[in-house]
């Protein structure tokens, strides 16, 4: 029986979408490829200070009780 090969882990990093619509720097990708060829996260519109905090584990729609 044949297998399939293993799904190894993206080495591209996951960008935010809604974050990157619109950007300049990515154009709306939300990654860039570096001079050396990496996909890396858009650092106009992907870094960590831009992120929103997380909502915590009730989403954004419940409230706690």
């Amino acid at each position: 029986m044949a297998h399939g090969a293993d799904h190894a882990a993206s080495i591209v990093p996951r960008a935010d979408l809604a974050r990157a619509a619109g950007g300049e720097v990515c154009r709306g990708w939300g990654t860039v490829i570096t001079d050396d060829w990496r996909h890396e996260l858009c650092p106009a519109c992907q870094s960590a200070e831009r992120r929103p905090e997380p909502m915590g584990h009730h989403g954004p729609y419940e409230q706690e009780q």
